[in-house]
Protein backbone atom coordinates (compact mmCIF):
# COMPACT_ATOMS: atom_id res chain seq x y z
CA UNK A 1 0.00 0.00 0.00
CA UNK A 2 2.86 2.38 0.80
CA UNK A 3 4.23 1.90 -2.72
CA UNK A 4 0.86 2.85 -4.21
CA UNK A 5 0.71 6.02 -2.13
CA UNK A 6 4.25 6.96 -3.14
CA UNK A 7 3.46 6.28 -6.82
CA UNK A 8 0.43 8.56 -6.62
CA UNK A 9 2.71 11.58 -6.07
CA UNK A 10 3.77 11.43 -9.73
CA UNK A 11 0.37 12.51 -11.01
CA UNK A 12 -1.85 15.58 -11.01
CA UNK A 13 -3.93 15.13 -14.16
CA UNK A 14 -7.71 15.00 -14.40
CA UNK A 15 -7.61 12.20 -17.00
CA UNK A 16 -5.93 9.81 -14.55
CA UNK A 17 -7.57 7.48 -12.04
CA UNK A 18 -5.18 5.48 -9.90
CA UNK A 19 -6.29 1.94 -8.99
CA UNK A 20 -4.77 -0.42 -6.43
CA UNK A 21 -4.54 -3.42 -6.04
CA UNK A 22 -5.35 -5.75 -8.97
CA UNK A 23 -7.89 -8.56 -9.29
CA UNK A 24 -7.52 -12.33 -9.07
CA UNK A 25 -9.55 -14.18 -11.69
CA UNK A 26 -9.65 -17.55 -13.42
CA UNK A 27 -7.66 -17.77 -16.65
CA UNK A 28 -9.40 -20.07 -19.10
CA UNK A 29 -6.22 -20.57 -21.13
CA UNK A 30 -3.95 -21.58 -18.27
CA UNK A 31 -6.65 -23.16 -16.12
CA UNK A 32 -5.32 -21.24 -13.10
CA UNK A 33 -6.28 -18.31 -10.93
CA UNK A 34 -4.08 -15.40 -11.94
CA UNK A 35 -3.63 -11.67 -11.38
CA UNK A 36 -5.36 -9.39 -13.87
CA UNK A 37 -4.91 -5.59 -14.09
CA UNK A 38 -7.62 -3.63 -12.31
CA UNK A 39 -7.66 -0.94 -15.06
CA UNK A 40 -8.88 -3.51 -17.58
CA UNK A 41 -11.90 -4.23 -15.41
CA UNK A 42 -12.39 -0.52 -14.73
CA UNK A 43 -12.60 0.23 -18.45
CA UNK A 44 -15.16 -2.50 -18.99
CA UNK A 45 -17.18 -1.41 -15.98
CA UNK A 46 -17.02 2.23 -17.10
CA UNK A 47 -18.49 1.30 -20.48
CA UNK A 48 -21.20 -0.80 -18.81
CA UNK A 49 -22.20 1.99 -16.41
CA UNK A 50 -22.21 4.52 -19.26
CA UNK A 51 -24.73 2.33 -21.09
CA UNK A 52 -26.90 1.31 -18.15
CA UNK A 53 -26.89 4.45 -15.96
CA UNK A 54 -24.90 7.18 -17.64
CA UNK A 55 -21.52 8.86 -17.59
CA UNK A 56 -22.52 10.86 -14.51
CA UNK A 57 -22.44 7.71 -12.32
CA UNK A 58 -19.13 6.84 -10.70
CA UNK A 59 -17.72 3.34 -11.14
CA UNK A 60 -17.30 3.13 -7.36
CA UNK A 61 -19.49 0.76 -5.32
CA UNK A 62 -20.65 -1.28 -8.31
CA UNK A 63 -20.09 -5.07 -8.30
CA UNK A 64 -17.36 -6.29 -10.65
CA UNK A 65 -18.22 -9.57 -12.35
CA UNK A 66 -16.04 -12.63 -12.96
CA UNK A 67 -13.41 -11.95 -10.31
CA UNK A 68 -12.37 -14.17 -7.39
CA UNK A 69 -10.24 -11.92 -5.21
CA UNK A 70 -7.66 -9.16 -4.85
CA UNK A 71 -3.92 -9.33 -5.40
CA UNK A 72 -3.38 -7.61 -2.01
CA UNK A 73 -5.50 -7.55 1.12
CA UNK A 74 -7.25 -4.22 1.75
CA UNK A 75 -8.94 -3.73 5.10
CA UNK A 76 -12.27 -1.96 4.78
CA UNK A 77 -15.24 -1.40 7.06
CA UNK A 78 -18.10 0.95 6.31
CA UNK A 79 -17.78 2.82 9.60
CA UNK A 80 -14.01 2.52 10.11
CA UNK A 81 -12.24 5.80 9.40
CA UNK A 82 -8.79 4.24 9.86
CA UNK A 83 -9.21 1.49 7.26
CA UNK A 84 -6.75 0.78 4.45
CA UNK A 85 -9.43 1.76 1.95
CA UNK A 86 -9.92 5.17 3.55
CA UNK A 87 -6.17 5.75 3.70
CA UNK A 88 -5.92 5.07 -0.02
CA UNK A 89 -9.00 7.16 -0.85
CA UNK A 90 -7.58 10.06 1.14
CA UNK A 91 -4.61 9.99 -1.24
CA UNK A 92 -6.91 9.99 -4.31
CA UNK A 93 -6.34 6.26 -4.96
CA UNK A 94 -9.30 4.08 -5.85
CA UNK A 95 -9.08 0.66 -4.24
CA UNK A 96 -11.07 -2.58 -4.15
CA UNK A 97 -13.34 -3.75 -1.35
CA UNK A 98 -15.25 -6.95 -0.73
CA UNK A 99 -18.92 -6.64 0.14
CA UNK A 100 -21.46 -8.76 -1.72
CA UNK A 101 -18.73 -9.38 -4.24
CA UNK A 102 -15.80 -7.19 -5.19
CA UNK A 103 -16.18 -3.50 -5.95
CA UNK A 104 -14.05 -0.52 -6.81
CA UNK A 105 -14.09 1.96 -3.92
CA UNK A 106 -13.13 5.53 -4.73
CA UNK A 107 -14.09 8.36 -7.06
CA UNK A 108 -11.14 10.69 -7.34
CA UNK A 109 -8.52 11.74 -9.83
CA UNK A 110 -5.08 13.04 -8.78
CA UNK A 111 -6.25 16.54 -9.80
CA UNK A 112 -7.05 18.45 -6.61
CA UNK A 113 -8.47 21.69 -7.99
CA UNK A 114 -11.63 21.54 -10.13
CA UNK A 115 -11.81 18.05 -11.66
CA UNK A 116 -11.42 16.14 -8.42
CA UNK A 117 -13.86 13.37 -9.37
CA UNK A 118 -13.59 10.98 -12.30
CA UNK A 119 -17.20 11.81 -13.23
CA UNK A 120 -16.30 15.52 -13.44
CA UNK A 121 -13.75 14.68 -16.12
CA UNK A 122 -16.19 12.37 -17.88
CA UNK A 123 -18.86 15.06 -17.85
CA UNK A 124 -16.50 17.66 -19.34
CA UNK A 125 -15.38 15.29 -22.10
CA UNK A 126 -18.86 14.05 -22.99
CA UNK A 127 -20.30 17.56 -23.09
CA UNK A 128 -17.45 18.89 -25.23
CA UNK A 129 -17.82 16.05 -27.74
CA UNK A 130 -21.61 15.81 -27.87
CA UNK A 131 -22.27 19.55 -28.13
CA UNK A 132 -19.59 20.08 -30.77
CA UNK A 133 -20.73 17.09 -32.84
CA UNK A 134 -24.35 18.24 -32.69
CA UNK A 135 -23.35 21.47 -34.45
CA UNK A 136 -21.63 19.78 -37.39
CA UNK A 137 -24.41 20.64 -39.85
CA UNK A 138 -24.18 24.34 -38.98
CA UNK A 139 -20.52 24.64 -39.97
CA UNK A 140 -20.24 26.69 -43.19
CA UNK A 141 -23.92 27.65 -43.07
CA UNK A 142 -24.73 31.37 -43.34
CA UNK A 143 -23.53 33.31 -40.30
CA UNK A 144 -26.69 35.23 -39.48
CA UNK A 145 -28.20 36.26 -36.15
CA UNK A 146 -31.02 33.79 -36.76
CA UNK A 147 -28.61 30.90 -37.29
CA UNK A 148 -26.61 31.76 -34.18
CA UNK A 149 -29.83 32.00 -32.19
CA UNK A 150 -30.83 28.54 -33.44
CA UNK A 151 -27.49 27.10 -32.32
CA UNK A 152 -27.87 28.62 -28.87
CA UNK A 153 -31.43 27.29 -28.62
CA UNK A 154 -30.27 23.80 -29.61
CA UNK A 155 -27.47 23.81 -27.04
CA UNK A 156 -29.83 25.08 -24.35
CA UNK A 157 -32.30 22.33 -25.18
CA UNK A 158 -29.57 19.70 -24.94
CA UNK A 159 -28.31 21.04 -21.61
CA UNK A 160 -31.86 21.27 -20.23
CA UNK A 161 -32.49 17.64 -21.18
CA UNK A 162 -29.37 16.57 -19.30
CA UNK A 163 -30.48 18.52 -16.23
CA UNK A 164 -33.91 16.88 -16.42
CA UNK A 165 -32.25 13.46 -16.72
CA UNK A 166 -30.21 14.13 -13.58
CA UNK A 167 -26.90 14.13 -15.46
CA UNK A 168 -26.21 17.80 -14.72
CA UNK A 169 -27.14 19.97 -11.76
CA UNK A 170 -27.63 23.00 -13.99
CA UNK A 171 -26.36 24.62 -17.18
CA UNK A 172 -26.60 27.76 -19.32
CA UNK A 173 -25.66 28.79 -22.85
CA UNK A 174 -25.35 32.34 -24.18
CA UNK A 175 -23.89 34.73 -26.74
CA UNK A 176 -21.48 37.30 -25.32
CA UNK A 177 -21.08 40.45 -27.40
CA UNK A 178 -17.58 41.02 -26.03
CA UNK A 179 -16.47 37.67 -27.48
CA UNK A 180 -17.71 38.55 -30.95
CA UNK A 181 -16.10 41.64 -32.41
CA UNK A 182 -16.96 42.96 -35.83
CA UNK A 183 -13.56 41.79 -37.03
CA UNK A 184 -14.24 38.21 -35.91
CA UNK A 185 -17.74 38.16 -37.36
CA UNK A 186 -16.38 39.51 -40.65
CA UNK A 187 -13.94 36.57 -40.67
CA UNK A 188 -16.78 34.08 -40.16
CA UNK A 189 -15.94 33.46 -36.51
CA UNK A 190 -18.56 33.24 -33.80
CA UNK A 191 -18.01 32.37 -30.14
CA UNK A 192 -20.75 30.83 -28.01
CA UNK A 193 -20.31 30.15 -24.32
CA UNK A 194 -21.87 27.54 -22.07
CA UNK A 195 -21.33 26.56 -18.47
CA UNK A 196 -22.55 23.69 -16.36
CA UNK A 197 -22.47 22.18 -12.90
CA UNK A 198 -21.67 18.43 -12.89
CA UNK A 199 -23.24 15.88 -10.58
CA UNK A 200 -20.86 14.82 -7.78
CA UNK A 201 -20.91 11.34 -6.27
CA UNK A 202 -22.32 11.07 -2.75
CA UNK A 203 -18.89 10.21 -1.42
CA UNK A 204 -19.14 11.09 2.27
CA UNK A 205 -22.37 10.84 4.28
CA UNK A 206 -22.24 11.43 8.03
CA UNK A 207 -25.14 10.28 10.21
CA UNK A 208 -25.52 11.96 13.61
CA UNK A 209 -27.25 10.05 16.40
CA UNK A 210 -28.87 11.70 19.45
CA UNK A 211 -30.34 10.21 22.64
CA UNK A 212 -33.52 12.02 23.70
CA UNK A 213 -36.39 11.74 26.22
CA UNK A 214 -38.76 13.83 24.12
CA UNK A 215 -40.79 10.91 22.79
CA UNK A 216 -41.70 9.40 26.20
CA UNK A 217 -44.41 11.99 26.83
CA UNK A 218 -46.33 11.62 23.55
CA UNK A 219 -45.98 7.82 23.60
CA UNK A 220 -47.44 7.38 27.09
CA UNK A 221 -49.94 10.24 26.91
CA UNK A 222 -52.38 7.90 25.18
CA UNK A 223 -52.61 5.96 28.46
CA UNK A 224 -54.01 8.93 30.37
CA UNK A 225 -57.30 7.90 31.99
CA UNK A 226 -56.88 4.27 30.97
Amino acid sequence: MAEAITYRQKFNEREVMLLWPDFIAYNLKSGKNETFPAPAYACGLRAYIDHEQGWHKSLSNVPVKNVLGMSRHVFWSLQAEDSDANSLNNKEITTIIRRNGFRFWGNRTPETNAYIFEVYTRTAQVLADSIAEAQFETIDSPLTPANVKDVISAIRAKLDSLVTAGKLIGAECWYDIEDNSTTNLRQGRVRIRYKYTPVPPLEDMELYQSFTDEFFGPAFAVLGGA
